[in-house]
């Protein structure tokens, strides 16, 4: 063969590999193809499949060091679950008895939920022959958050007060506790971190040992009327509890931990068109972190986004932290120092029990995270990793789905969702991207990343951080009828 045309041979099998290559990663990519599967073990089974429909809030497996707790939600009423006389309730619980058949319905004590159409909350435990078995329902959404010890379970709704309970200082929807695993729940007329949101499901309570927790909504803004009291006493949006939240205290400061948009546009004059759709405050997020008994931290974050000077790039995000150091001796909390930085918005905060503390951070003007370590000492940021994607090796941006970020005691999991750009001379005609989610997990705190064949945005049911396992579950409930709920162990 002539070496003209064996080089153009080998330059044309060469060319359709590359191609090959090229499809394969972005086949494999969109379809969820492949992933590791370590130390696979079944940790029980549901009765009905529906038992674990999975929406992109409040549902999910919670292990606790006494129960194994899964909530699901469906469109409709009880009734799609046929639940058994033993299964509490719990609209009765606050409601009072329903209408029996052939008596008119009464008015509906919930109008949060008019106009929607109807879910139900379904609350299932694991028992020892390794079955879910349904505890309790609830109409709306329902997160399940327990004590660190597993004694109470904590059930926030979106249930709204029985007009009978209004009180002047109390508007929160319904939460519910048990301290005997499920079989009596009672519910919290009195609120649980009231002030912090009114709607309890969205509350995102942080457990500092076995009583202590902190909740927090929304920080007063300098221009808010609530900000406009006596000196000292400006709230911070976040209360914390020495009892499991029976009572709780807000934190106050002396100032405003909200920055006035008007000051970091001032600081950018080059900028001509700045975003207002997240509010005047931009884009904002609490993380609170305890060390000790004595020391602790709230980090308020605010990103304002706005157009490029250029005309011709993307979006550009400008961030400021402000950080509240907290201490007390025998009273209360009392910030005493407050700090801002002008180049940084923390996402995510978590620590594990062996005190590490990970974080989502961003110090960029793309609005993209990284995974980075907090120096809990001298409270500075190391760097530890990108965000991973599915479309690796080929060029990508990721970020993470929802919060579905996880730290565990040697391991982090992480669900993104990544967008790869074909290059121009392969579609020409005009922009276009194409995007895909995964599940990856490190064992090496974010310097190397394995993805897990976990299936869908959805398919993480849960993790266990101090046993380094993820749950599971394979694929959505609708399309799949396999009743078992899996875990991988990361370690």
């Amino acid at each position: 063969m002539p070496r003209s045309k064996l080089f153009s041979t080998l330059f044309a099998a060469l060319v359709g590999a590359a191609a090959l290559w090229y499809m394969w990663m972005i086949t494999s990519a969109k379809l969820e193809w492949g992933g590791a599967s370590p130390d696979q073990q079944r940790i029980g089974v549901v009765k009905d499949i529906q038992q674990r429909a999975m929406t992109q809030y409040c549902t999910g497996v919670v292990v606790t060091g006494q129960s194994t707790w899964l909530v699901g939600r469906l469109e409709g009423d009880a009734s799609r679950l046929e639940p058994t006389a033993d299964v509490v309730d719990l609209d009765t619980v606050v409601y009072g008895k329903p209408a029996e058949a052939g008596e008119d319905e009464p008015q509906a004590p919930f109008p949060g939920l008019l106009g929607r159409d109807k879910e139900t909350s379904f609350i299932s435990r694991l028992d020892a022959q390794g079955q879910f078995q349904l505890v309790a329902h609830v109409s709306g959404a329902a997160c399940l958050v327990a004590s660190p010890d597993g004694a109470s379970v904590f059930l926030l709704t979106g249930l709204d007060r029985p007009d009978t309970a209004n009180a002047d200082d109390i508007n929160q929807t319904v939460v519910f506790r048990s301290d005997d695993q499920g079989k009596h729940w009672t519910w919290l007329s009195e609120g649980w971190f009231a002030e912090a949101d009114r709607l309890a499901w969205s509350l995102t309570p942080y457990f500092h040992g076995t009583d202590e927790v902190w909740a927090w909504g929304r920080p007063s803004a300098a221009d808010d009327d609530s900000s406009e009291g006596t000196s000292g006493s400006v709230s911070t949006g976040v209360f914390y509890s020495a009892d499991r939240g029976a009572s709780s205290t807000a934190i106050v400061a002396s100032e405003p931990l909200l920055v006035a948009a008007e000051s970091v546009h001032e600081k950018y004059p080059e900028i001509n068109e700045w975003h207002t759709g997240s509010g005047e405050q931009g884009d904002v997020q609490t993380n609170v972190l305890q060390l000790d008994a004595r020391q602790a931290f709230i980090w308020v974050s605010q990103r304002f986004w706005a157009s490029n000077p250029d005309g011709v790039g993307n979006n550009i995000a400008f961030n400021v932290t402000t950080r509240a150091r907290l201490q007390r001796e025998t009273g209360p909390w009392r910030v005493v120092e407050v700090q801002r930085d002008d180049n940084l918005f923390v996402s995510k905060l978590v620590q594990n029990d062996a005190g590490k503390v990970i974080g989502l951070i961003d110090q960029g003007n793309r609005g993209r995270d990284v995974v980075a370590e907090l120096d809990t000492t001298a409270l500075t940021w190391r760097t530890l990793s990108e965000l991973p994607s599915v479309f690796a090796p080929l060029a990508s941006e990721s970020r993470v789905r929802g919060t579905n970020f996880w730290v565990g005691q040697n391991s982090l999991l992480i669900n993104t969702t990544s967008e790869h750009y074909p290059p121009r001379w392969l579609y020409w005609w005009s922009d276009a991207s194409i995007s895909a989610d995964g599940v990856f997990y490190s064992r090496d705190w974010g310097q190397s990343w394995k993805r897990l064949a976990i299936a869908g945005y959805l398919g993480i049911v849960g993790f266990q951080p101090a046993q380094d396992r993820v749950i599971w579950g394979n694929g959505n409930w609708y399309d799949n009828k396999d009743v078992g709920i899996y875990s991988y162990g990361l370690r």
